[in-house]
């Protein structure tokens, strides 16, 4: 067993397509397979559930993948660690649910800016998948909601709390200023119910004693945005996501505060000592926070 079988392994699970995978490791699709067989055959075991197409991980294939993932962080970081005159290089991964977008483009810059030599995976995920990315070590660190049960086992630090404001095509007016009993008066446009933004919007309604349900439900919020330019329809969005969006064709208006505003900030696993990657970028985004908080 070497460092690429384990390498390959971690592609196909990023990738869950053994062409895609193949070329995410720069190897042809034969080869890739050959050396995951010749891994099943090492460690005696099947990994891989195949049929026409890939089909997902054996119970044994899951727990090999999570010690790969660590392995592999673990040879990357000693290959950074022997060139200590180099900055932070190789891959980081992170991951953010769809109401962190803004923050994510604004702070990703500034990362790329602070260290060159460092190349970043991004994902978008929801809250709970979010949380199970970070304990299985698909991500490294993780930009999401801090008041969940599944956040408790992490290391979290505060960034912002959530407002958010009303999101209509331009051509829709309305009487008075918008607040959330408008919602109960026009089409509504939401999240898919696994998202916690959804359950926060919901939970509002809720207190408002509304029951509103939506016309469209997507799977992101920029998709809803897209899909609003089209309808005479409304959506609540995070106001700290509108700077990422285009908003050709869309206006917003300012909702009222939430009594309890949900809290997002950044989350990752504990340890004894973060890898040199790891630590550079909290500490640059911990100063990059300080900065723009000063300003």
């Amino acid at each position: 067993m070497d460092h690429r079988q384990l390498r390959f392994l971690v592609a196909l699970a990023q990738e869950r397509h053994f062409g895609r995978a193949a070329q995410r490791a720069h190897v042809t699709q034969p080869t890739l397979s050959a050396r995951l067989k010749q891994l099943e055959t090492e460690l005696g075991t099947p990994l891989i559930r195949r049929g026409r197409r890939f089909e997902g991980f054996t119970p044994e294939g899951q727990r090999v993948l999570l010690h790969a993932r660590r392995i592999l962080a673990e040879f990357d970081e000693l290959h950074a660690e022997l060139d200590p005159a180099q900055g932070p290089s190789g891959w980081l991964s992170l991951g953010l649910v769809p109401s962190a977008l803004g923050d994510m483009a604004t702070l990703l810059p500034e990362l790329r800016r602070r260290f060159p030599a460092l190349r970043f995976r991004v994902r978008e995920y929801t809250t709970v998948s979010l949380m199970q990315a970070l304990a299985d070590d698909e991500i490294a660190l993780a930009l999401g909601y801090l008041d969940v049960p599944a956040a408790e086992p992490f290391v979290a630090r505060p960034l912002f709390e959530e407002h958010y404001v009303l999101m209509a095509a331009a051509g829709l007016s309305f009487k008075t200023p918008p607040d959330w009993t408008t919602l109960a008066h026009h089409p509504l446009y939401m999240l898919t119910g696994d998202m916690q933004h959804h359950s926060l919007v919901r939970r509002r309604l809720e207190e408002e004693g509304m029951a509103v349900e939506a016309v469209v439900e997507a799977g992101s919020l920029a998709l809803l945005a897209a899909l609003l330019r089209t309808d005479q329809a409304i959506a609540v969005m995070p106001a700290r996501l509108v700077s990422a969006l285009p908003l050709e064709g869309l206006v917003t208006w300012p909702l009222p505060a939430l009594t309890h505003p949900a809290r997002l900030g950044l989350l990752w696993k504990r340890a004894h000592r973060q890898s040199r990657r790891l630590q550079a970028v909290l500490d640059a985004l911990a100063d990059f926070n300080d900065r723009r908080c000063l300003s």
